[in-house]
């Protein structure tokens, strides 16, 4: 239902046909994205390139009828279709298996946030009994017509066609209009523009929290630029937006970052994923202090990012006071067991989702002493490719950690049994179900089927399986 042809450069967006006015020598070059971003201004519509050549980066304003593509998505955002899975472009892959991701999926019908228990799908259900609700994994914050327009967002990311010239600002404002309706769009203000007084600021962001709250996933968007950002927040985007993944979008530096995702237009966003981001830097991730209402942070793989630099973060921002700031996924950043427990002590013992993988110098008794501290919270670990990850000190989180419900340990092979970690939780009240990803671990097929036979409550994944299991928001 959208129109997304062939088009040559310095085509006009033909999403929605609304015409973009733009100068460069092609749709996706990012050439001099940061001084784009550090002299970005809204009521300008020349900004300096690095070259010393301007830039035309104006945007006309909206169509004054709605196309029938519009049309079309407004109806769907109307109708009373029933909720189905959200199922992407491709193949499940492998190497996207992570506790936390796909990042801005939730489960449906909504849960209490403490519930940890497994999906109830159609295998857990009494067959007499057709009351009970069949729960799977949904965009959340989500209706029809947000989930036709990430389909559309995926599968051009999938075929290699995304551009400017298909998710420009025409595309970002049906976005807007798709989460909180046209009549709520079209009345909305766009926050921290330049030379609006604090006061106001203040009354745009009180109305717009009365709006609904959107997720998108611009996920291995390789094209994304300064112009990508630049679109969503002249489409005032940040107005409803409350989940944000931006995985591997190699484009996104620190001026970016900070001049236009932290420049106070997105003041809304609670989940933000950053993961393979590897462009950014310390100084790109202490910008994120600006997103005042951040709850989940995964910067995972941005391997110019270092221990150090999250654990300031965390110190300094405003949710960790207020207790709000309670999942950080970090693995692959070079942790250490004294980078770990500065990482615990600066969360205030709130977390519930940690991820410190790939992490050579952690040791496992560093990981019991230091996780013991978060018995009361921590419910979802991981862990993988950290040789200090054995049998000994699986056992011993399993009796330190008993609310854990998720676990990542592949790649850990020193971890040749669960049975030591089952049988110290089967002495804990508290303990539930967990669920154990164990890919390229030692745990074998008899391991783990000795294991079952004598503890209930497990489930392990031993294969490349798992996309989306450890997700229980």
């Amino acid at each position: 239902i959208f129109i997304a042809i062939q088009t040559p450069p310095f085509a006009t967006e033909v999403t929605f046909g609304g015409p973009r006015v733009r100068g460069g020598n092609s749709d996706n070059d990012d050439k001099g994205d940061d001084a784009i971003a550090e002299q970005q201004s809204p009521p300008s519509t020349k900004v300096k390139r690095s070259g010393g050549d301007d830039e035309d980066v104006s945007y006309s304003p909206p169509p004054k009828e709605p196309t029938p593509t519009s049309r079309l998505l407004r109806s769907l955002r109307e109708s009373n279709l029933p909720k189905r899975p959200y199922v992407g472009p491709g193949r499940p892959n492998a190497n996207d298996v992570d506790i936390a991701h796909p990042w801005i999926m939730a489960v449906y019908p909504p849960r209490e946030p403490e519930n940890n228990a497994p999906l109830m799908g159609t295998t857990n259900k009494d067959e007499n009994d057709a009351g009970d609700e069949v729960e799977f994994l949904a965009i959340e914050n989500s209706n029809c017509a947000v989930e036709c327009m990430q389909q559309f967002i995926d599968a051009l990311v999938e075929s290699g066609r995304a551009g400017d010239s298909r998710m420009g600002v025409h595309f970002f404002r049906e976005w807007v209009a798709a989460a909180i309706g046209p009549e709520s769009a079209a009345s909305a203000k766009r926050g921290g523009e330049a030379g609006r007084s604090k006061k106001r600021q203040k009354r745009i962001r009180a109305a717009n929290e009365a709006l609904p709250l959107g997720s998108m996933s611009l996920h291995n968007f390789a094209a994304g630029s300064v112009r990508t950002f630049s679109s969503m927040e002249r489409a005032n985007v940040g107005c409803c937006l409350g989940t944000l993944d931006v995985t591997g979008v190699h484009g996104l530096t620190d001026s970016i970052l900070t001049n236009v995702v932290c420049s106070g237009s997105f003041p809304r966003l609670r989940r933000l994923s950053v993961k393979n981001c590897r462009k950014l830097t310390g100084k790109g991730i202490a910008s994120l202090a600006k997103l005042t209402k951040l709850c989940a942070l995964d910067v995972g793989g941005c391997f110019n990012v270092h221990p150090d630099d999250v654990v300031s973060l965390v110190r300094s921002h405003p949710s960790t006071k207020r207790g709000r700031l309670t999942e950080i996924y970090a693995s692959g950043l070079g942790w250490t067991d004294v980078a770990m427990e500065e990482l615990v002590d600066a969360t205030g013992g709130h977390l519930r989702g940690l991820g410190i993988g790939f992490s050579p110098y952690i040791s496992g008794p560093g990981l019991i002493l230091t996780l013991s501290r978060l018995e009361s919270t921590l419910d979802r670990l991981a862990v993988p490719f950290c040789p200090g990850m054995d049998d000994a000190a699986a056992s011993a989180l399993g009796k330190k950690l008993p609310n854990l419900a998720i676990l990542d340990i592949r790649g850990c092979g020193k971890v040749y049994t669960l049975s030591g970690m089952m049988g110290a939780r089967a002495d804990s009240a508290s303990a539930g179900h967990l669920l154990v990803l164990a890919r390229y671990s030692g745990i074998s097929n008899n391991s783990l089927e000795e294991t079952m036979r004598l503890y209930d409550g497990l489930a392990c994944i031993l294969d490349g399986g798992g996309s989306g299991e450890g997700i229980r928001r």
